[in-house]
């Protein structure tokens, strides 16, 4: 397993710290991308969560899949590479 994990269904309101903060409890988060609408400038509602250790995000996968985070309920799983 990597260390990259998808986050989706992320309130619009959600903000990179906001995310940093939750999975913070599960280990030591490196980087923390947001993705944005090139037109709007608003996020699209899905994030990457990268983590220092493997098992730190399979921990952040089980402690947060399904969980709600400003009113969403999250969808956190690896992330698949880019094709």
């Amino acid at each position: 397993m990597n260390s990259k994990l998808y986050v989706g269904n992320l309130s619009f309101n959600t903000t990179e710290s906001g995310i940093r903060d939750a999975f913070g409890a599960f280990g030591d988060v490196t980087d923390v991308y947001v993705a944005m609408d090139r037109d709007t400038g608003r996020p699209r509602g899905f994030a990457f969560v990268t983590f220092s250790k493997a098992e730190e995000a399979h921990a952040a996968i089980d402690g947060l899949n399904g969980r709600d985070l400003d009113g969403r309920n999250l969808k956190v799983n690896e992330a698949k590479p880019r094709e």
